[in-house]
């Protein structure tokens, strides 16, 4: 079924059709979120503006989830529609047609109607205007749905109603029908009490039916209750309106009168206050686009989008280019603009004065369009400029605002014009009111970066350090300001080369310090960030500076609960406050600050918050990392070395298997790693040892031997600065494995026997086993194979006695692959049996593919290639979902002997280079054999000789 069937109606209840099949839409937030993508349709809506639309701005921290949820349900409701919703890396979109869309129907027949009306042909509009009129239906539009946006939506479509009545009413009395005008229209009063419009029109109408008293009661009305509730009068025309019935003037003229054109100064000057640019801008052509997109959407809207205001928000970080962005753009767009353009500094985030109040910018706006006497109340200044710019066609640019109410009162109220707006705030209350389209600004890319630096300082000198250059924009966060102080430094500072800036600026310490140019605060990066922070909540500010602390790339909620010390939902709304600043980005279901404004967090911490309580924050994130880890040791058949907090007040993460944290673990290494480092930096030795111990799976699975075995050093200091004999013989254990993936058996078997020692009066029988299992399996890879032997049967027994199914798969997967490895292939299958039905019950996938290898070997060595190949392709299947890179490049290492055996030579190449690529990027000591094999192939060799179609498992 083709998308064009799909119909929605949003000026009432919310409904979808398919044909004549109605689609049920789900719940109320899930119906919510097809309203906005519905009336936002064939544009994508980011997930953050989806967000603030259904829950405003204080979501829950499950919000991201129920969105992915509704999403997912909509799908499954719109399935057979030719997929019209479809999603990309930064939201969603609906696509429908013009007719698919009640409001665009009405947009198309109120266009009609203006066309007659133009023409001559009242008839023919009101006729347009019925059919218009008859899209809405029973009920307020979108009945029942909730979020700040349904209830925007719900005003607009009540005003877009009223106001095509109003233009119907003008055509009747046109078509001298006053009668059918004033039944119309008064029932739309108790809605619009304070209508001046609606109610000249009601009284034209009652007037020229004859009833005079009537239309001299309704502005009697309208007069008390201006005066009771506003204190203020009618206005000026519609008393003129009131003295002509009253004189019983009427039939004089057509239509009611309408408020006069404001008082124009004499010769007005056509505004052109746009800023000079900035010199040498530089890239930013995908913003640029967006942009340029939206102020031609907005020209090319007429009729009822007209009647909303069109605005794009530029938003970032200070520094990050939305000034330059916002002028560059407005030069670009100036001439399609005949009225002239205006620019306001409001000021909402500069050091040296206030923020500009509204009534100060409506000032400023109405001198500059030449306005006569401005008025004292901020409602007339508003009323004034937006009766001013009502029909005309200008460029707005409102630069630097604090917050979506210092702008509301400047936007046009509707007509032809366009605003661009900057600010370091989201602005949500304007992309949701107002449908206003927000381009967010991030920092430079290196392509960027480097161009500015060649434009700032010149290609040659770039072009003689260029390495250097890269690591100035680095340092400097890619950010536009920084890499402009930076340039300056460079060309008007001592400093003869850009890497003596850049030495300089590797120092932390000191790079706030280096990126400002002296006596300059609106150039300074530290200066600029200050601004942002000063506008912060106590709150926020608190939330901000402690997670300076944190020493990782990007946060979770569920992480930033912990470091904060609060519940889940306090932690996201605090996340949210700092993202809406741009003080954070968000990247996914993480939370990241860029470099320069983690050091500036970190500057602030060490003023606003105590050692200890910088400590104990620490504490508290490690801690929690270290429950997170943790498994479940009945699951998985494990007892952990220590013993976890059993009173922890933040809930760590769970996940359903191995596989689940392996990749997790992947995702949050770039936090792991310096969380283990700071972990003993500030002497919390417990969570340093046991996170290291904890990362065993992630390692054994992702195979960076070299960070594993930094990792494992960091933690063995931590445990024995603490004296703990069992931690370190427990590190010791992990670092054997780490050390025989290098290749260096010799120093493993050291460091098990050391474990061993460590053992010897502690009683440590579990402990003891790993030990005994690992020091075989290392001593297998030595090719000592029958101290192997005696070593992993030992462990066997000993696994047996102590009842641990998870270290008797072990030992089984052990002894497979030695016997492997000697040509006794039936020992080998044995085993491995044993010790892969073991592995499935502790449901352990890394040992089960390492096992699942070993029995494709010792079928290979039998000679029984298809079941060789049933169990390499199981394994490779497992070790492909779980993220197991080592085993996954051995499991297509055996696969390609196999098909080598049979002469299926290309195959073998194909295989043996995927694997060949896999270890190298894990520095792998298979690389040589791997090598090897692929030479012997090019070669042109016959089949393998029978040791080599031994695979060396891990």
């Amino acid at each position: 079924m083709e998308n064009g069937c799909l119909r929605v109606e949003t000026l009432g209840p919310l409904r979808a059709f398919a044909e004549r099949r109605e689609i049920p839409l789900g719940p109320p937030k899930q119906r919510a979120v097809f309203a906005v993508l519905t009336l936002r349709t064939n544009s994508v809506v980011s997930r953050d503006d989806l967000i603030d639309c259904i829950w405003g701005e204080s979501p829950p921290a499950t919000a991201a989830g129920s969105l992915h949820t509704y999403v997912s349900g909509l799908r499954r409701a719109l399935a057979g529609l030719g997929e019209p919703l479809t999603s990309s890396g930064s939201g969603y979109a609906l696509q429908l047609g013009p007719g698919q869309l009640d409001i665009g129907v009405v947009e198309r027949l109120a266009a009609r109607a203006r066309t007659s009306r133009a023409h001559q042909n009242p008839a023919a509009a009101v006729t347009a205007f019925d059919e218009a009129l008859a899209c809405w239906h029973p009920g307020s539009a979108l009945s029942g749905l909730p979020g700040p946006f349904a209830a925007e939506h719900r005003t607009w479509a009540s005003d877009l109603r009223l106001r095509l009545l109003m233009e119907r009413a003008e055509l009747l009395l046109e078509l001298k029908q006053p009668a059918s005008v004033a039944h119309e229209l008064r029932g739309q009063i108790p809605d619009n009490p304070y209508h001046e419009q609606l109610r000249a029109l009601l009284m034209t109408a009652l007037d020229r039916s004859g009833r005079t008293a009537d239309a001299l009661a309704q502005y009697h009305d309208l007069r008390n209750l201006l005066a009771q509730d506003l204190g203020i009068d009618p206005s000026a025309e519609l008393q003129t309106l009131y003295a002509s019935i009253l004189a019983d003037n009427t039939g004089t003229r057509t239509t009611p009168i309408r408020p006069a054109a404001p008082t124009m100064a004499v010769g007005p000057v056509r505004p052109a206050q746009l800023p000079r640019g900035v010199g040498g801008f530089v890239g930013r052509v995908p913003s640029v686009r967006q942009v340029l997109d939206a102020a031609r959407t907005a020209s090319a809207d007429g009729g009822v989008e007209a009647l909303s205001p069109q605005i794009v928000m530029i938003v970032g970080v200070g520094g990050v280019g939305k000034t330059a962005l916002a002028v560059q753009c407005a030069h670009l767009l100036a001439a399609a603009y005949p009225d002239g353009q205006l620019y306001v500094n409001l000021r909402g985030f500069d050091p040296k004065h206030p923020a500009s109040s509204p009534a100060d910018a409506l000032h400023h706006l109405l001198t500059s369009v030449n306005a006569g006497t401005i008025p004292a109340d901020q409602e007339e200044r508003v009323a004034l400029w937006r009766s001013i710019v009502r029909d005309r066609s200008m460029l707005i640019v409102l630069d630097n605002a604090e917050s979506a109410d210092q702008v509301e009162d400047l936007l046009p109220g509707g007509g032809p014009s366009f605003t661009v707006v900057t600010s370091r705030n989201r602005l949500s209350g304007l992309a949701v009111r107002y449908a206003a389209r927000r381009v967010t600004l991030a920092p430079f890319s290196a392509e960027e970066s480097m161009h500015l630096l060649s434009d700032s300082i010149g290609s040659a000198r770039v072009g003689a350090e260029p390495s250097a250059a890269r690591r100035l924009a680095d340092l400097c966060d890619h950010l536009p300001l920084a890499l402009r102080i930076a340039s300056e430094q460079v060309t008007a500072g001592p400093r003869s080369r850009i890497a003596d800036l850049v030495a300089d600026l590797e120092d932390v310490r000191r790079r706030l310090d280096a990126l400002q140019i002296p006596d300059d605060e609106l150039y300074s990066v530290r200066g600029v960030l200050s601004w942002s922070y000063a506008r912060l909540d106590a709150g926020a500010a608190h939330a901000f500076r402690t997670l300076g602390l944190f020493p990782g790339v990007a946060i979770r909620v569920e992480a930033a609960a912990a470091l904060l010390d609060v519940p889940l939902s306090a932690a996201a709304a605090a996340l949210r406050t700092l993202a809406a600043q741009h003080l954070v980005e968000t990247t996914g279901s993480t939370y990241r600050m860029h470099d320069l404004t983690r050091i500036y967090a970190e500057e602030v911490s060490r003023s606003g918050e105590t050692p200890d309580s910088r400590r104990r924050t620490l504490e508290r994130v490690l801690r929690w990392y270290v429950g997170t880890l943790a498994p479940d040791g009945q699951d998985a058949g494990i007892e952990l070395p220590f013993t976890l907090d059993g009173e922890a007040r933040h809930e760590p993460l769970r996940f359903d298997d191995q596989r689940e944290l392996v990749a997790w673990c992947a995702q949050e290494w770039d936090n792991i790693a310096p969380l283990v480092r700071t972990a003993q930096r500030i002497g919390c030795h417990e969570q340093a040892w046991q996170l290291a111990y904890l990362l065993f799976d992630y390692f054994y699975a992702a195979g960076k031997a070299r960070e594993w075995v930094d990792t494992l050093r960091i933690g063995m200091r931590s445990a024995e600065l603490t004296g703990n004999r069992r931690a370190q013989a427990v590190l010791l254990n992990h670092l054997s494995v780490a050390l025989s993936r290098l290749g260096q058996n010799g120093a493993a078997v050291h460091q098990l026997r050391r474990g061993l020692r460590l053992l010897e009066d502690l009683g440590d029988d579990v402990l003891r086993t790993s030990l005994l299992g690992n020091l075989a399996s290392t001593l297998r890879g030595a090719k000592d194979y029958a101290v192997a032997l005696s070593y992993a049967r030992a462990a066997l027994d000993l696994a047996r006695r102590i009842g641990s199914e998870y270290y008797a798969a072990g030992c089984l997967d052990v002894l497979c692959e030695l016997h492997a490895e000697l040509g006794e292939f039936e020992e080998s299958l044995r085993c491995g049996r044993r010790g892969l039905a073991a592995a499935r019950r502790c449901r352990n996938v890394l040992l089960e593919a390492n096992i699942l290898i070993n029995l494709g070997v010792a079928e290979h060595g039998r000679g029984n290639a298809e079941r060789a190949r049933r169990h390499l392709q199981d394994a490779l299947s497992l070790c492909e979902s779980s993220g197991d890179h080592y085993h996954e490049a051995l499991a297509l290492f055996g696969l390609a002997k196999v098909h080598r055996t049979e002469s299926a030579r290309q195959a073998a190449h194909d295989l043996a280079n995927r694997a060949l690529r896999l270890l190298k990027d894990l520095e792998a000591e298979e690389v040589a054999d791997v090598t090897d094999f692929l030479h012997g192939l090019g070669a042109g060799s016959g089949p393998a000789p029978e040791e080599d179609s031994v695979l060396r498992a891990g």
